[in-house]
């Protein structure tokens, strides 16, 4: 694991791959853990234990406040993990490249592929959290037109999380901590599935995942829609934060993942089933959206 004494040692292909901490000491958090959450990081051990929190199969949650230098690589990230960013600048690693995150917008990352983040170009980067264990509802979070990178206001996350932090340390009373976190689950479950753009994209997304073995491009998934594709692909970005076809090799990468992890089928019936017309193809996509060859995915299973 990378410490910040490493940074200057690690080149950037070797961040994006190593299990990474990079911190500036000045930096500050709080953060709230899952009772039997097991973490060994001293900024987990710092924070309140809470056993309500597994009750919504969150592992931790918090608020933090973020100087450079800030990296962090999660080579296969167990749980979803959702980040609102309150003031500066970070980056999030999506789809294989460095996305920017602002304030005002969040970003949701599913169970099972490489998360990495750093701070952007300003010097402080305030942002909260949620990172969910690998349970039911994890997964159930998502729908088809779920955004990876999209607008949010994420003051009142930010309210809900200082509330149960406040309560933590104050009376401690369990009614109270459930009320917190379940307003702060909501906030990000309406954030991923509360699609808040043109009705015809949330059909077709919902139609292809139904349908990942067709042999989905630009014409059919535009004729699906009832838009001209250069309008799909522009409510798409807007939307989702994925042109069209990034976001339907976002959702077979997804359903192999799944698959791989039920069943027992070959993976290249797997990658027949999700839409990929051969096994080469199938890991090349696999593996840039993961991080991990699709035999990673099977031996864990």
């Amino acid at each position: 694991m990378a410490r910040k004494s490493d940074l200057k040692h690690y080149s950037e292909t070797q961040l994006r791959h190593s299990e990474t901490d990079i911190e500036n000491p000045r930096s500050r958090r709080q953060i709230v853990a899952a009772a039997d959450y097991k973490d060994e990081r001293p900024w987990v051990l710092s924070g309140v234990r809470c056993k309500e929190l597994g009750l919504f199969e969150i592992a931790h949650l918090g608020v933090a406040e973020m100087l450079a230098p800030y990296e962090v690589v999660r080579a296969n990230q167990s749980g979803a993990f959702f980040m609102a960013c309150l003031a500066g600048q970070g980056q999030v690693w999506v789809d294989g490249r460095w996305r920017t995150i602002s304030e005002g917008q969040a970003c949701l990352q599913p169970a099972g592929i490489r998360n990495s983040f750093r701070i952007g170009r300003s010097k402080r980067w305030d942002f909260c959290w949620i990172r969910f264990s690998g349970g039911v509802r994890s997964n159930t979070i998502f729908r088809a037109s779920s955004p990876v990178l999209a607008d949010f206001d994420g003051e009142p996350l930010r309210a809900a999380i200082s509330g149960l932090i406040a309560e933590l340390k104050g009376a401690r009373v369990s009614r109270r901590n459930h009320q917190w976190i379940e307003l702060a689950y909501d906030y990000v479950r309406s954030f991923a599935g509360s699609f808040r753009g043109d009705p015809r994209v949330q059909r077709l997304w919902d139609e292809v995942h139904g349908r990942l073995d067709f042999p989905w491009d630009t014409k059919t998934l535009a004729r699906e829609s009832g838009l001209s594709f250069e309008h799909l692909r522009r409510l798409c970005l807007k939307e989702i934060g994925r042109t069209p076809m990034n976001h339907l090799t976002h959702l077979r990468i997804q359903q192999a993942i799944r698959l791989i992890s039920e069943s027992d089928d070959k993976l290249a019936v797997i990658a027949r089933r999700v839409g990929f017309a051969n096994g080469n193809s199938f890991s090349s996509a696999f593996k840039k959206s993961t991080g991990h060859a699709p035999s990673h995915f099977r031996a864990e299973a």
